[in-house]
């Protein structure tokens, strides 16, 4: 993809990626935009031992130039495969993500793919724009334990 000042890589994650990845979960700004409130870190390295245990799920580390700048990952939720990912503040907008999450949907041979974001994520739903999902729903959703009430979107790819 032009116009990214790197190269972009996806990689299996190791063990040692979650004292660089997890931080990048507790920055404010990041979860407000995605109208989620943090993890503890137990409650990150259950999920990642069970996304990187999981037959089901696919999860890689996203690397600029050789360097961490976040993780992508595909997941089964209500017999659906959706996928997530986050990545450091200091690479939005400069087509780091869209990068990954094109390289990431050809190595995923499941379809559709599903995704959820906050409509108020401008961010995120043009990566996944710009990577071929179309946006197939919007409604309110609830406030829980992890994510904050906000008008959600859905994508779906085929």
């Amino acid at each position: 993809m032009t116009g990214i000042a790197g190269h972009v890589e996806l990689r299996e994650p190791v063990d040692s990626d979650l004292d660089i990845i997890f931080p990048m979960t507790q920055d404010p700004v990041a979860n407000q935009m995605s109208m989620v409130y943090p993890r503890s870190r137990e409650a990150f390295e259950e999920q990642w031992n069970v996304r990187t245990g999981d037959s089901a799920s696919v999860v890689r580390t996203i690397l600029l130039d050789g360097e961490i700048v976040g993780r992508i990952n595909s997941f089964v939720k209500d017999d659906e495969t959706h996928v997530g990912y986050l990545i450091a503040q200091a690479h939005w907008g400069k087509g780091v993500m869209t990068s990954a999450l094109s390289r990431f949907v050809e190595l995923i041979e499941l379809r559709p793919l599903i995704a959820h974001a906050a409509k108020s994520n401008i961010g995120s739903c043009r990566v996944l724009e710009k990577c071929g999902f179309v946006k197939i729903d919007e409604c309110d959703s609830p406030e829980t334990e992890r994510y904050m009430a906000c008008v959600e979107c859905k994508y779906r790819l085929d």
